[in-house]
């Protein structure tokens, strides 16, 4: 209404029942107040105002509209319509009102003054409109965007950022109150494998029991939140007595441990679990989370079998391997790397028909470093593609010179990291350094871990094409891993080494002999050659021999030697030969 309406156009608003039907047919509420009047009551309301508040005109007539208002009417927005009426002026406010019934609905509320001819407010016209649906329909989306903002769409448990922040308000508290709290990290092993094999809704269905039964072993108040695809977090808030963390990590480990129910069958998964405590570990949410998740992979490096509790003495490994990993780059380029070779020997006739290329690290400082030290911090840090690349170019060259000298022509091979046979220049690296020293791609084979064949539809081609360059290939530690047995049967495999661990009890234990001869028979039936790895007497020999293994590596030939003792056993075995 503008400001220079005066009394009689009100009335002959009020008069219009057009309009008036036209409001009330809109469903639009009509209210008009007289601030003249002692308490500015309702001196008019419409058909509108009667259905949306379910009062009638005579229950409301000459009443002050604060009838509406309740607990839940929000006080600001009261303040906002006062103001308007003290200071004759328009305004518009969402309110929640109640109607007769006591049942609550959104007001939009539009209130507008009507001035007199002394220019002075003579009414109040308030129109409503129920604007409950929309409003309540934009609440249900502010849930959801605050849904997939603090919690997980998988297991409805908290997300990570959610988690952190609420962690940090409960460790205020416990500080607070001298209290303990703690941290349990819990990842999934082989998660992924599950996914690939079952798919990923069953994938799904076991993350969601694994969130079941974790919130059943913790109080109510403990923050539980999945943090990766594969990993719990889980913050114990209400800790009395330190002694109650061991005994609700031990009752969650156990509940974990029982098998799972997927696509009608059980399924038992193995899972690592770390432990920070605070304050002992950590004062604040990010150092407790570092901690335990050191702990948790201690557990999963070493098998640990238990909740495994962080100790510092992970910081110093971690230091280690940090330090490690700063080093790694600088050895490659100061030559601190070699090759030592260990041979491959045909099991009957004992001749040698080829080697492998092993990487050693000879630290100025430290002497001599385990492969077993470096080559994960190698792959974890991504330069074991580097280091590889190095190995196969020196691998190539040392037998390539071999066969210039007149040596022996025999096949060369290389281990390759997963890590670096999934890097997408793999396959076109092998090639160059074949081209640029000249060996023959049959004096070349590549062994690939066991872990390697449960991603058949990534390696497939790349074995595939190196294959065809006339490359050998070769599964290593075959036993070891989880690989499918219709994996090795498709892919382009030509020989099948099995992993020391089956040799060494060999013959005594006839578990192990039974298991032995059962893969060198699946091997054979596959049409692989079958190496041994890890042999060490003549017993394990004979035993080798008997059950038709084809070759055999291992102590009892040779231990691994530096290049040029190599060299002589190829002479040696040159002569040998001639002399035949």
């Amino acid at each position: 209404m503008e400001k220079e309406l005066n009394y009689s156009q009100i009335e002959s608003i009020l008069n219009s029942s057009a309009l008036l039907r036209s409001i009330d047919l809109m469903g639009v509420g009509l209210a008009v107040t007289n601030p003249n009047l002692k308490d500015n009551p309702l001196v008019y309301v419409n058909k509108g105002f009667e259905m949306i508040t379910g009062y009638t005109k005579e229950e409301v007539i000459m009443r002050n509209s604060r009838f509406l208002q309740g607990e839940e009417t929000d006080k600001d927005h009261l303040d906002v319509i006062r103001n308007a009426i003290k200071q004759g002026k328009a305004a518009t406010v969402t309110i929640k009102n109640y109607r007769k019934d006591g049942t609550t609905f959104w007001n939009q509320f539009i209130i507008s003054p009507v001035y007199d001819s002394e220019d002075k407010p003579a009414y109040f016209i308030g129109l409503q409109f129920d604007v409950t649906n929309e409003v309540e329909a934009q609440q249900e989306s502010r849930q959801q965007i605050r849904q997939l903002s603090y919690f997980d769409p998988v297991t409805g448990l908290l997300n990570m950022g959610r988690f952190q922040e609420a962690a940090q308000e409960d460790l205020a508290i416990l500080e607070h109150e001298h209290r303990s709290g703690a941290v349990l990290r819990v990842n999934l092993n082989r998660f992924r494998y599950i996914n690939e094999s079952y798919g990923e809704a069953a994938g799904n269905e076991l993350l969601i029991g694994v969130a079941e039964r974790i919130s059943s072993e913790v109080d109510e108040d403990a923050l539980v939140c999945r943090s990766f695809a594969d990993e719990f977090i889980i913050f114990l808030n209400q800790i009395s007595n330190p002694l109650q963390i061991h005994t609700i990590a031990s009752k969650l480990y156990d509940s974990l441990k029982q098998p799972f129910i997927m696509a009608d069958d059980e399924m038992s998964i193995s899972f690592a679990m770390g432990i920070s405590i605070f304050p002992d570990d950590g004062a604040d949410v990010s150092l407790l989370l570092k901690h335990a998740e050191l702990a948790m992979k201690e557990a999963k490096t070493e098998n640990i079998s238990n909740p495994h509790y962080f100790d510092y003495y992970l910081m110093d490994k971690l230091n280690e391997r940090v330090n490690m990993e700063k080093r790694l780059p600088r050895a490659l380029a100061e030559g601190e790397f070699e090759l030592f070779y260990q041979p491959k020997i045909h099991a009957v006739t004992m001749e040698i028909i080829g080697m492998e290329a092993l990487l050693r690290w000879n630290d100025p400082e430290e002497g001599m470093i385990s492969p077993a030290s470096f080559i994960p911090v190698a792959e974890e840090c991504g330069f074991i593609v580097e280091l590889g690349e190095w190995v196969l170019w020196e691998a190539c060259r040392t037998n390539k010179r071999w066969q210039d000298q007149g040596l022996p022509k025999l096949p060369i091979s290389v281990n390759v990291s997963a890590v670096q046979f999934k890097h997408p220049q793999f396959v076109q690296t092998v090639g160059t350094v074949l081209e640029k020293t000249g060996l023959a791609p049959e004096f070349l084979e590549l062994e690939v871990t066991e872990s390697l064949l449960n991603e058949p539809a990534l390696i497939k081609d790349r074995l595939d094409s190196l294959k065809g360059r006339g490359i050998n290939l070769s599964i290593d530690d075959f036993g070891t891993g989880y690989s499918s047995i219709f994996y090795l049967k498709e892919l382009p495999l030509q020989i099948l080494k099995i992993d020391r661990t089956f040799i060494q009890n060999t013959p005594h234990s006839q578990r192990d002999s039974l298991l032995l001869r059962s893969i060198i028979q699946l091997g054979k039936s596959l049409g692989l050659t079958v190496l041994a790895e890890g042999v060490e007497t003549e017993q394990q020999l004979q035993f080798l021999r008997e059950n038709e293994c084809d070759q055999i590596q291992g102590y009892y030939y040779s231990r691994p030697v530096d290049c040029t003792a190599m060299t002589r056993m190829l002479e040696d075995e040159s002569t040998n030969h001639n002399l035949c």
